[in-house]
């Protein structure tokens, strides 16, 4: 990724963040997994980014993503947005959450199914499962935005 898409999709944000009102900074990493991912801090005032379950800034992410497609048109730059490390800290919440999902239905024997979420976080659900439990299968069930994943057993 060259600096000049990164000015942009810094400036990009920032003017987003400046329009709203807010204050805040923007800090940005490489990461090996994830690419580049864009971090925004806003303190008290991240929720108005966050949304429920990270719905705004899903769509915000979408929006820059978008923006930075038409202002480079043929070239595909690869990038995330993050709110004072909102989906990391969901990201190791959703895994908890398996982990114990897992166990119970080890206990028991019986199917679990997680609380509804949206296709990201249950595509993350999905992707946990197959590298770490071997002996438990995913589906999705239901209709948007009630679609939620069923955690069984292998037979």
């Amino acid at each position: 990724m060259n600096t000049e898409h990164i000015e942009s999709i810094k400036s990009i944000l920032e003017g987003i963040i400046r329009s709203m009102g807010l204050e805040g900074s923007i800090e940005y990493e490489e990461t090996i997994t994830k690419g580049l991912v864009f971090n925004i801090f806003l303190g008290n005032d991240s929720y108005l980014l966050i949304g429920h379950r990270g719905a705004h800034l899903h769509m915000l992410e979408t929006l820059v993503q978008a923006m930075i497609a038409r202002k480079f048109p043929g070239q595909f730059v690869r990038f995330s947005l993050d709110v004072d490390d909102y989906r990391q800290k969901r990201e190791w919440y959703i895994k908890e959450t398996v982990k114990g999902a897992v166990l119970h239905m080890q206990k028991t024997g019986r199917g679990t199914a997680l609380v509804p979420m949206p296709n990201y976080e249950r595509k993350l659900v999905h992707s946990y499962l197959q590298d770490n439990f071997p002996t438990a299968v995913s589906t999705s069930l239901g209709v948007e935005p009630y679609r939620r994943v069923v955690i069984r057993m292998k037979k």
